[in-house]
């Protein structure tokens, strides 16, 4: 079986050649690797240089929005425009943690919209306990025109129906192997699952076995497991369609393809 791992921090990893090497015995063919600011989104941007089965996602997580003034932006956008990346993001709403006033986390997304839009790039979204807001905001700035993917996604059926309505996918992380995720697991049944990714997001949220530990790529084989268990479905035909749908969301080529 060859997996994707839509959405990872590697440059948070300590050893990253063990998890690359592990990754490909898992059979992970490629990675989406995620910047959370100026200084992770260059790093991404590099890894995806080094390694051609990584991928770069350049953007600013709203945890630190307040930190960007005009002068950090000009550097993120032309960070953006000369390193090819597949996805603009991880950028999106996080009223939960609040770490970053709420105005700013709204202009931060409208302005990663905007660039996302401008490049032709799709959406790598982040959305906790704003649901509505998020969902508002990618329909008032239009950004179905590129669409993309609410990662680790954690809102109901009717934050699933809005955004697969703007042509978003859903990313399903380990959380779906937990024992109190059964919420996640009776949604993935009522959206298509042509529009579900997989994702590790790691270090962080280890499917189990491994919950509570640092998770790596190589861990989004059992995520897909646990995706396949919840729809019922062969775990072979699981890894090949969200395979399949992580490619037709960042546009990825095919191992070995230019």
């Amino acid at each position: 079986m060859r997996f994707i791992d839509s959405h990872a921090h590697l440059d948070m990893l300590p050893h990253l050649d063990q998890a690359l090497a592990a990754a490909k015995e898992a059979g992970v063919e490629q990675i989406v690797t995620i910047g959370v600011d100026l200084e992770s989104s260059r790093a991404a941007a590099k890894l995806a240089a080094a390694h051609p089965q990584v991928f770069a996602s350049l953007g600013l997580h709203p945890h630190d929005a307040e930190k960007a003034d005009e002068g950090y932006w000009r550097e993120m956008e032309a960070l953006a425009r000369r390193s090819r990346p597949v996805a603009i993001g991880e950028c999106g709403l996080d009223f939960y943690r609040d770490l970053s006033p709420r105005p700013a986390q709204r202009a931060a997304f409208a302005r990663q919209i905007a660039l996302a839009l401008e490049l032709g790039l799709p959406l790598v979204v982040h959305d906790r306990d704003a649901h509505r807001e998020t969902a508002a905001m990618l329909a008032e700035h239009d950004a179905g025109r590129v669409g993309g993917v609410l990662h680790c996604f954690s809102g109901d059926l009717e934050l699933a129906r809005k955004v697969l309505d703007l042509g978003f996918s859903l990313g399903v992380t380990g959380v779906i192997t937990y024992k109190n995720a059964r919420a996640l697991r009776e949604l993935v049944r009522l959206v298509p699952a042509e529009r579900l990714l997989i994702e590790t997001d790691c270090p962080y949220l280890a499917p189990e076995p491994w919950r509570g530990k640092p998770n790596q790529p190589a861990y989004v084989a059992r995520t897909c497991a646990g995706l396949a268990q919840a729809l019922e479905r062969p775990v072979e035909e699981v890894a090949a369609l969200t395979t399949a749908n992580a490619r037709r969301v960042f546009a990825l080529p095919r191992p070995g393809e230019a």
